[in-house]
């Protein structure tokens, strides 16, 4: 296995944001702290958008970012799963 995992949320063709196997485990997981926490509280501010009150483009952003962020949280979580088993 590489040193440097790519997040799921690259480009397939140039991955770019790589998380490094080899660092601490308390690190990682303060890493998907961040990025759960930032995800739901996008969510969180999304429930209190009314169809009215907010487009299909500020909807789409919204959930746009909150998956970003999770789904990094989630990849970054099977590298600290992989580190404590």
């Amino acid at each position: 296995m590489s040193k440097y995992i790519p997040l799921q949320t690259n480009f397939p063709d140039c991955p770019v944001l790589l998380i490094d196997s080899d660092a601490p485990v308390t690190h990682v997981l303060d890493c998907v702290h961040q990025r759960v926490k930032a995800g739901t509280d996008l969510l969180e501010s999304l429930t209190s958008v009314t169809i009215k009150g907010g487009g299909d483009g500020d909807i789409y952003r919204f959930s746009n970012a909150a998956y970003l962020l999770l789904r990094d949280g989630v990849d970054l979580l099977e590298v600290a799963r992989r580190k404590v088993d």
